[in-house]
């Protein structure tokens, strides 16, 4: 198959055929009134945990891509420049379209690093470290990558003016950490601070009740449901606090060469200057910029006067595989995403956060397209998502399921597949996981919010017309009675059931064997290997590795790794959220976010599990919940 490249580094598909009906929900029987639409606003209803927080090598993997390629020059040096996010997937092209470059990837990087190691035109890589926001298990999967590319015997040098244990966790796996004089390197641990909600929403007359299964489940609903956390939720908390901290001091025990011990006593010393982390051997050299550039044309062969030859990541990824160097891959693999919150339909914009959900149907269209072509002999299905709504996750696990039967499925994990994450992975041939992963939280939660008093406050004369006993239960207006309460929570204990069953199903375990390492417990990826709920450790590079066992092709084979995932432009998702005339956000809900802000707390909406906890956006008759969980904040 060719190689063909594009500017954005991926593959460009061929035109696709009508695609397989997709199963949605069933509508209401003629003659009867619609579905009165409040009561799918004021159930706050999570399936969900996460977390805050892998990719791995490529391997022998070649990503296909279309479109002009970048000239290279003969002793150029590969200039990565990482700040902010650093996306798994771009479901859209953004804004960005019309000002600036297309963000680069986690894929795309980890695929430059493996072609500059074999591209005779490259001499090595520098590493500019901002300030970023991607979480560990990225960074596991890029340090992997710049460590696979230092076997070629090229240089990598690392440099920063602002170094925290996140940048500093990447810039390890350097030959050399270059910083100026008297600038930051904050090396004191990690911490997370959690804030309680119900304390506020009673102050503003807002009475909330909490539901759950199991007893971990979980972070986030407790900081919505409780005035503290209850103690298996903070002994959860706190082991994967310590066990991040512990792949950290790992991390960087082993790239630095020094003793375990000592860096974990470094660290309490609190060091905060790059004067101070070169006394201690944790980097490399005091330099300007220019001191750098110095250096990279003596290690290029360069004279004083001429400028080193830098090809930006944005640029190189346009570089085909075979063009850099790297063997055509004579089998094809399918690579599909899942990032973000799972929805059933086309997804959409939360029009409280911004943020992108990704709907079923994408991903199910992209499974079936994979399945029917001859020539994908596994597929790689990426999750990098902290859950999404019940019925949308579990059309997506059918197909995995279905697809699973005719072709090998396996599941390479981000940074979270956690709840919903976990749901659409477990049914997979094989799951792959980075040793900082969140992963399982199979469980549940619910917040119902009670407005009543808050309604008495505002002096809002809130009239209500049910036709149904029951009918007003869970819109807000009122709290549950005692007997509706125990009705909700039956219903909620067989939701947790059947996630244990499917869960026990995917993983080839019984009910009683999976129950006790579910209980709504997020585990981070080396605990959820040895608890039976991922296959194996490494990234995508792993993943492939495991394709090709499952595929019964030689270990050693090259492979194409083809994007079957399709994306849109920023004005195509806008116009399909406009098309959506189911899309609406509940009235409840919303005055209660607007009672928080009116009370001066926008500020702590930021620090919430996700603020648009206090959203419940419905897309085609389904309630879209967030489902982010405690998050490991490295600082």
């Amino acid at each position: 198959m060719s190689d063909p490249t594009s500017p954005d580094g991926q593959h460009t598909l061929p035109p696709e055929p009508p695609p397989a009906p997709i199963p949605q929900p069933q509508p209401r029987p003629v003659g009867l009134p619609p579905a009165p639409k409040k009561k799918s606003s004021s159930l706050i209803l999570l399936i969900g945990c996460g977390a805050f927080l892998g990719l791995g090598l490529l391997g022998t993997v070649a990503i296909a891509t279309a479109g002009a390629s970048a000239s290279v020059d003969d002793g150029a040096v590969l200039r990565m420049k990482l700040s902010g996010d650093i996306p798994e997937y771009l479901q859209t092209e953004g804004l960005d379209e019309l000002f600036g470059p297309k963000p680069v990837t986690v894929q795309q990087h980890v695929f430059n690093l493996k072609k500059a190691a074999v591209d005779k035109r490259i001499k090595g890589v520098v590493l500019e470290l901002e300030p970023l926001i991607a979480g560990p298990a990225k960074l596991e999967e890029l340090r992997d990558a710049v460590l696979d590319f230092k076997k070629s015997g090229k240089f990598v040098i690392a440099w920063s003016e602002f170094m925290t244990e996140r940048e500093y966790a990447l810039a390890v796996a350097a030959d050399s950490i270059v910083m100026p004089k008297d600038s930051r390197f904050e090396f004191n641990g990690f911490a997370t601070d959690l804030a309680h909600y119900p304390g506020l929403l009673e102050k503003l007359g807002v009475e909330v009740q909490y539901f759950r299964y199991g007893q971990y489940k979980s972070g986030s609903g407790e900081q919505l449901g409780r005035k503290a956390f209850t103690e298996p939720v903070k002994q959860m908390i706190s082991s994967n606090l310590e066990r991040s901290f512990a792949h950290f001091i790992d991390a960087v025990a082993t790239n630095r060469k020094l003793d375990a011990a000592a860096v974990r006593a470094l660290v309490d010393e609190a060091g905060e200057k790059s004067d101070w982390a070169l006394e201690k051997k944790l980097i490399d050299r005091l330099a300007y910029w220019d001191e750098v550039e110095d250096d990279l044309r003596t290690r290029t062969g360069l004279e004083a006067d001429e400028k080193v030859k830098f090809i930006t990541s944005s640029k190189y990824r346009t570089v085909s595989g075979s063009r850099a160097g790297l063997p055509e891959g004579k089998h094809t693999f399918a690579l599909i995403y899942s990032v973000g919150l799972i929805v059933a339909g086309k997804g959409g914009i939360d029009p409280f956060s911004g943020g992108a959900s990704q709907g079923s149907d994408a991903i199910i269209k992209s499974l079936r397209k994979a399945v029917e072509d001859d020539d994908v002999k596994a597929i790689i299905f990426r999750v990098d998502s902290p859950g999404g709504a019940g019925l949308g996750c579990d059309y997506v696990r059918r197909e995995v399921e279905k697809a699973r039967a005719k072709k090998p499925v396996i599941v390479s994990m981000s940074d979270v597949a956690a709840s919903g994450g976990y749901w659409v992975s477990m049914d997979a041939t094989a799951i792959v996981a980075q040793p900082s992963t969140y992963t399982g939280s199979i469980g549940i939660f619910a917040v119902v919010p009670n407005l009543g008093p808050l309604y008495e406050k505002l002096d809002l004369n809130n009239e209500t017309f049910k036709a149904g006993q029951h009918a007003d239960a869970v819109i807000g207006a009122r709290k549950m009675t005692d007997d509706e309460a125990k009705a909700f929570d039956d219903n909620l204990l067989a939701s947790y059931k059947r996630f244990v069953e499917l869960a026990a199903k995917g993983r080839n375990k019984t009910y009683e064997a999976l129950e006790p390492v579910a209980q709504g417990r997020t585990w981070l990826g080396d605990e959820a290997l040895e608890k039976g709920l991922v296959d194996k450790l490494g990234g995508v590079d792993a993943a492939v590795a495991l394709g090709k066992e499952k595929a019964g092709l030689p270990a050693d084979e090259p492979v194409k790794l083809e994007l079957f995932t399709p994306k849109k432009t920023f004005v195509q998702a806008l116009l399909e959220q406009e098309e959506d005339d189911e899309v609406m956000t509940g009235v409840s809900t919303l005055v209660l976010q607007r009672a928080i802000e009116a009370a001066g707390a926008r500020p702590l909406l930021r620090r919430a599990p996700h603020h648009g906890a206090f959203s419940s956006q419905v897309l085609a008759g389904e309630r879209v919940f967030p489902l982010m969980d405690v998050s490991v904040d490295p600082r």
